[in-house]
């Protein structure tokens, strides 16, 4: 039986089947503000370069993070845990790192100007924030409109596309702001876009009064927990050394100290 000519017709040891070339992780600095999206992108790194050891993927997020991450994570570093590594480091960074459901409210109802943005990159960052949040279609359709230029809202407004066309004739409209005059728009808008306008008002209104509740909740919390720290530290200071170890058989005392000796 003759034998297959090599390659190249040369000699050599023939590679497994299914070998696959060593691809180098490459990731990207930490995105403080995007805690989840950057463990996404770490890990489609790691499915790249065929990654699949909890101590490799471990050590890679460990190598990239500088030192204002890091101190997050000390514990982390310095005593690894026996398992589940990566799942650990994950979930403390996104922890202390992703919005909180009310800042990302809070976000949406009263930030996310349009500015130097397209309309559509505008529309998905409002989706990002509105993920998982009690915000229904229609109101983040309201809110989107309100940040649109005032020569292209009208237009947009008696539109019945869906957002995400909406966000797509408001990038052309942007784009050619001439065909987008007020003048090319009839004027009335019908009662019940008015009445659909103010029912989303008000929405808002119990959004952002929910808001104001989960604040004032968060603080009366650290306020009692700061009352219950400074009542112990009291306590605890009214007595010097002496008598805090010695009680009455104390034979000094360093003042301050409110130790009264009791009569029989």
């Amino acid at each position: 039986m003759s034998t297959p000519p090599s390659n190249g017709g040369t000699s050599g040891t023939i590679e497994p089947v299914g070998a696959a070339a060593v691809v180098s992780v490459k990731l990207p600095e930490f995105w403080k503000a995007e805690p989840e999206m950057w463990f996404a992108q770490a890990e489609a790194q790691f499915i790249l370069a065929n990654v699949t050891r909890d101590d490799t993927k471990f050590y890679h997020i460990v190598a990239k993070l500088e030192q204002s991450v890091i101190c997050h994570i000390t514990d982390l570093v310095s005593n690894p845990p026996q398992q589940d590594k990566y799942k650990k480091i994950k979930e403390r960074l996104i922890s202390r790192f992703a919005l909180s459901p009310e800042t990302r409210l809070e976000r949406l109802l009263s930030s996310s100007d349009l500015g130097d943005m397209r309309p559509t990159h505008l529309l998905a960052k409002m989706q990002d924030l509105a993920a998982g949040l009690n915000v229904n279609n229609e109101l983040l359709k309201m809110l989107f409109l309100q940040r649109m230029p005032q020569h292209i809202r009208p237009v947009l407004t008696i539109s019945d596309g869906t957002l995400p066309k909406l966000a797509e004739m408001a990038d052309k409209l942007t784009e050619f702001p001439r065909v987008a005059s007020v003048s090319s728009v009839p004027t009335p808008i019908s009662n019940a876009v008015s009445d659909q306008m103010e029912g989303l008002r008000e929405q808002m209104e119990v959004l952002s009064t929910e808001i104001r509740r989960l604040k004032q909740n968060s603080a009366n919390h650290r306020r009692t927990r700061s009352t219950s720290r400074s009542s112990n530290n009291s306590t605890t200071t009214e007595l010097c050394w002496y008598h805090r170890k010695y009680g009455q058989q104390a034979e000094r005392c360093r003042q301050p100290c409110q130790f009264h000796v009791s009569k029989n």
